[in-house]
């Protein structure tokens, strides 16, 4: 299965949860099933849409039913338990939690600073929002790589197969 035919499919089965998804259509489908989600989060902030926050939620997990779907077929498939797939999303919204307080922040320093707070008062807010947003995004990126690297039985398809499951009679 070709990238294509593996993001079709992945969208034409955003709402089944049953069956089975083969290493190729996971595969081809993570990246946009990630970018999809992310992209109407940041085309529904404030900042670009100014649409509502319950809007964005619920756009956002409309977004994100594909990539679960495929997920747990994927976990399904490769005999896992679909349980697996708790600390991925589990991260993912923290990482999204993580960035709507990102630009909640931003929001803040930019409104001190437009209500005049410049010189020294300026300088404080400046090193505030660097001491808030810094370790904030450092922290939920850490989170959201660890979370998939380690708690993710999805992150085991990715392993080469050894010899002995190649070939049996060796």
């Amino acid at each position: 299965m070709g990238p294509t035919e593996a993001i079709k499919t992945g969208f034409r089965k955003s709402v089944q949860y049953s069956g089975r998804a083969k290493r190729p259509e996971y595969w081809w489908f993570l990246p946009v099933g990630l970018a999809v989600p992310l992209s109407w989060l940041w085309l529904s902030s404030p900042s670009v849409l100014n649409t509502s926050l319950l809007l964005r939620l619920v756009g956002f997990v409309a977004f994100l039913s594909p990539l679960v779907a495929v997920s747990t077929r994927r976990l399904r498939d490769s005999g896992a338990k679909v349980s697996g797939l708790t600390v991925p999303v589990t991260s993912l919204i923290g990482l999204c939690v993580s960035l709507y307080l990102l630009t909640s922040l931003n929001s803040w320093a930019n409104n001190q600073w437009s209500q005049g707070a410049d010189g020294p008062a300026g300088f404080t807010v400046m090193i505030l929002f660097w001491l808030g947003a810094i370790p904030l995004l450092l922290f939920s990126l850490r989170n959201l790589v660890l979370g998939l690297m380690t708690g993710s039985a999805l992150f085991s398809q990715m392993a080469v197969p050894s010899a002995q499951q190649q070939s049996p009679n060796r």
